[in-house]
């Protein structure tokens, strides 16, 4: 079709989308844009024969192989749109909200152009949130006024990427964007500029921090502020993400050089990860404002002056009622970088039922003395234990020198129930290997052994958030992983702000992959506890 139907479409004097032009062939980028018009829709794009070739998917992709969602073909958009994200203006062609939903590259299975010009594409996606095979098919349903048939198929093929008889949509579990971690609304109320790469970007150089005027990675750990970070930042209100920052350069890690900005940019980037993790738990905080290594503290209760994309949730605390934060989006996300948060420690409830914990934590904390072997050996025998009980357990890394077996829990029981039960496992544990293991937090019980910490399970005690930041030299971060992935090669602080996010783009499934799925009662798990334990 080539351009000139978009460009018939549009006054680009109104328009912030790209005007752009047909590149040369072989370029293999694809996007799904989040697109509120009209109505809402995805519009999927194949990058070929150096356009975008493109569909309006109304229901959006799906994971299921039997579910096959209907894609009408449209003009062929400029490869430069595939960075777009903004608001159209109302009255123009589109009008309404676009959202980079998805992006990457995709290549075809066959001959690419020629199938897709007999209407039978197979492809493989390799996106951060689609990958895998898929098939577009045409269909005879409905022509244009030129006779050209535009109504075709959008489905998954069945491979490892697809997910059959899903209970939920891949679209209402990650709806935000890949680029900026907001959702439609963020986007709309941050419409007096756009977020395009391949435009002009309303940042003042002259006004911006010093550390972001030619900023470049210097060899020495010194920051290196990425592109995403300037076209992200409003230097002139200091805005990111559409949070204030204040004193954005601020250095909260000395040793990497790593800034507040940077802090924030981290948060935005895996938005999508964290958030199912922290959004509706009561949270407990370190903040450390002038930078790690200086005056740090554990906050619990909200101060004066605490942003207000911080939701406050109040829970009784003996004679007295206090409020405890909660973070419902990436505002919130990005809100506790401004206020200098270097961990994030969530509870084992949700602020709708907070006291019934959905999720257990058995702490492996390791003697200096331990070597890690040994306390990834213990964290599969724990595991295989749990199992032994009837329960899944989920392992991630602390960012410290432990790990964290996570169990997640049907809310039926309150905490001392809850904390009950964890003693019993850690007491059982403790005594088959009493060499290996020890339930006393005492430092004179631990040379040479592994703290089987159940403690924090009990009402108002929390523990590090998965893709929570440390308040430690290197800047590590608490990594899910898969069991098959743990091993001596990941130590416990392996994974930092910097590298972390190279990790989740390579990953072709979520290390807890069916965590949210998971309700598991405690009655017989401890009915099988008792036959283990004596008296």
């Amino acid at each position: 079709m080539g351009l000139r139907e978009y460009k018939q479409k549009r006054h680009f004097e109104r328009t912030p989308e790209p005007a752009g032009k047909e590149e040369r062939p072989g370029g293999n980028s694809f996007v799904i844009q989040k697109h509120h018009a009209s109505h809402l829709h995805y519009d999927f794009r194949l990058e070929m024969d150096g356009v975008l070739k493109s569909w309006a998917v109304p229901k959006g992709p799906s994971l299921d192989p039997s579910v096959k969602r209907l894609a009408m073909q449209v003009e062929d958009h400029p490869v430069a749109y595939g960075a777009f994200e903004g608001v159209i203006p109302k009255g123009e062609y589109g009008g309404g909200t676009v959202m980079l939903w998805d992006q990457g590259t995709w290549e075809p299975v066959g001959n690419g152009p020629e199938d897709y010009r007999q209407g039978r594409l197979k492809f493989i996606l390799h996106g951060k949130k689609l990958r895998g095979r898929w098939m577009l098919v045409r269909t005879g349903m409905s022509k244009d006024r030129q006779g050209g048939k535009r109504s075709w198929l959008l489905f998954k093929e069945r491979d490892d990427e697809a997910r059959p008889n899903a209970k939920s949509d891949i679209v209402e579990e990650m709806p935000l964007s890949v680029r900026t971690g907001r959702n439609l609304e963020g986007i709309a109320a941050d419409s007096d500029w756009t977020w395009n790469s391949t435009a002009s970007v309303r940042v003042n150089a002259s006004r911006a921090p010093k550390h972001l005027k030619g900023a470049g990675h210097n060899g020495h750990g010194k920051t290196a502020t990425s592109a995403a970070m300037v076209r992200d930042y409003d230097a002139r209100k200091q805005l990111f993400a559409g949070v204030r920052l204040t004193s954005p350069e601020k250095v909260l890690y000395p040793e990497q050089g790593i800034t507040k900005l940077e802090l924030a940019e981290y948060y935005q980037s895996i938005a999508d990860w964290i958030l199912p993790h922290i959004v509706d738990r009561p949270l407990s905080i370190v903040r450390c404002p002038e930078g790690r290594g200086k005056d740090c503290f554990f906050q619990k209760h909200p101060p004066p002056g605490t942003p207000d994309s911080l939701r406050r949730v109040p829970i009784t605390e003996k004679n007295k009622t206090e409020d405890y934060l909660v973070v419902d989006d990436v505002k919130g996300l990005i809100s506790l970088a401004q206020v200098g948060t270097l961990e994030i420690h969530i509870w084992g409830s949700r602020a709708d039922k907070v006291e019934l914990p959905d999720r257990l934590i058995f702490d492996l904390d390791p003697a200096e003395n331990v070597p890690w072997s040994q306390t990834v050996a213990s964290a599969r025998q724990v595991r295989e234990f749990l199992q032994e009980l009837g329960l899944e357990s989920f392992v991630k890394t602390t960012g410290g020198k432990g790990l964290h077996l996570v169990v997640p829990i049907a809310r039926r029981q309150d905490w001392d129930e809850a904390k009950g039960f964890c003693k019993r496992v850690a007491d059982a544990i403790v005594a088959a290997d009493p060499d290996r293991y020890t339930a006393n937090m005492s430092k004179a019980a631990r040379p040479g052994k592994i703290f089987l910490d159940y403690l924090r399970n009990g009402r108002g005690a929390t523990a590090v958030a998965a893709y929570s930041t440390r308040s430690r030299s290197g800047a590590p971060v608490s990594v899910p992983l898969s069991w098959k992935e743990l091993s001596e090669d990941i130590h416990s602080d392996h994974y930092t702000i910097r590298s972390l996010p190279a990790r989740l783009a390579g990953l072709k499934r979520d290390p807890w992959e069916g965590i949210a799925a998971v309700r598991q009662g405690l009655a017989g798990p401890a009915r099988q506890l008792a036959k283990l334990l004596p008296g």
